[in-house]
């Protein structure tokens, strides 16, 4: 069986991969890492001071071991706070470490107790995992799947509070109450080996919710045309296509509308690309303004738009377009918008049509809008001038 001076130095060794694997997901800039990355290197030394506590003066073996590793746990508490976006109680876990510190030095130099030690480091670390867990089950309205990864953490931390709680009771209760940390017992050993692995492991944890958040960020900025912030073309067909299929299962009505800008060019000819840039972000705000919220924007290149709008017939969305024409032309100074119209092409759904015809109409709807003389709003099949 492995010694417990050991199994201090795998958990050494296992905060410090996890630090040197936390480290490269730091440049993505997720709240919480920075947090969870200094529980695992405070954890590496803590782990060292106590694997070396026979060899190391009494300040170093007792105090400092605590109080760093005690520090560990606190960080990681605080990361998991700021992953969730949650108030981090920065100071009253600094007072806690403070506290707990100097009682590990009172049951040291006033009343020298292995017990009252060893029973506060156990209260102390249940005590931070619950908090980890109570932070994840109150952030539990925003999970998103897989739920792999929360599930995991809790039962880590779960393990972890009844572990340290079971220590607490197991040395009351013992026939021969232990005199040291690094005593060779079995029970010990078991109880040791569960608890030095609980804060690589809750901060793996960390680790894993920070990759899936990047992976979220990732799909977002996929999913989203970089200047005005409304969906691009690619997130504009993967919803159309959901929207098809949920059309054709409830029969209930879908509608595309397509926008292009009368006289967009001139813009950035006469203003130049950043004053054109100003318009297309402007009219984005002003049309998801404009739109209800299960309407989907989407920019499909240059100035032309698409809107995508669930439950809703041909005389709601020529009614969604006017309104959105109107919107769009009665702009302010200060939005650069004056002097800007557009022309709308709108279709509504029909038997047997697949994205492809849906949106093929709308253009010929925009292609006779434009024939027309521009800033007009047309519906295929039925046209209707504006």
């Amino acid at each position: 069986m492995l010694s417990t001076q050991y199994i201090f130095l795998i958990a050494a060794l296992l905060c410090f991969l996890t630090f040197l694997v936390l480290y490269g997901v730091r440049a993505n800039r997720i709240a919480g890492i920075d947090e969870i990355l200094m529980a695992t290197l405070l954890g590496t030394l803590g782990n060292l001071l106590y694997a070396f506590g026979r060899e190391l003066p009494p300040l170093l073996a007792y105090e400092a071991a605590n109080g760093v590793y005690a520090a560990a746990s606190a960080s990681l508490f605080i990361g998991y706070r700021r992953l969730f976006k949650q108030r981090p109680y920065r100071r009253v876990m600094l007072v806690a470490v403070l506290l707990f510190t100097l009682a590990a030095a009172f049951f040291h130099y006033v009343l020298d107790s292995f017990l009252g030690r060893s029973a506060l480091v156990s209260l102390f670390q249940a005590g931070i995992a619950a908090g980890i867990a109570m932070a994840l089950l109150q952030a539990r309205t925003h999970w998103d799947k897989p739920y792999y990864t929360k599930l995991f953490i809790l039962f880590v931390c779960g393990v972890v509070a009844v572990g340290h709680l079971g220590r607490v009771l197991w040395q009351i209760v013992a026939p021969v109450s232990p005199t040291s940390l690094l005593q060779p017992s079995t029970a010990s050993i078991l109880f040791l080996s569960a608890a030095t692995v609980a804060l690589p492991a809750i901060a793996f944890g960390g680790l894993l919710l920070a990759h899936r958040r990047i992976v979220s960020m990732a799909e977002e900025a996929a999913n989203r045309d970089f200047l005005t912030g409304a969906w691009s073309r690619r997130a504009f067909f993967n919803m159309g296509k959901h929207e098809l299929v949920r059309a054709a299962r409830t029969g209930r009505p879908l509608a595309i509308m397509l926008v292009d800008f009368d006289n967009f060019k001139p813009i950035n000819d006469q203003y130049g690309h950043d004053a054109g840039d100003r318009v297309l972000v402007s009219f984005t705000h002003r049309a998801e303004a404009a739109l209800r919220a299960i309407d989907c924007l989407a920019r499909m290149g240059g100035d032309e738009f698409a809107v995508l709008m669930p439950e809703t017939d041909l005389a709601g969305a020529t009614a969604a377009a006017y309104r959105l024409k109107k919107s769009v032309e009665t702009g302010k100074s200060g939005d650069g918008l004056v002097g800007v119209t557009l022309s709308i092409g709108v279709s509504v759904l029909q038997q047997g049509d697949s994205l492809k015809t849906l949106l093929k109409r709308a253009d010929i709807a925009l292609y006779e809008a434009k024939a027309k003389g521009r800033t007009q709003v047309v519906c295929h099949p039925v046209a209707s001038a504006g």
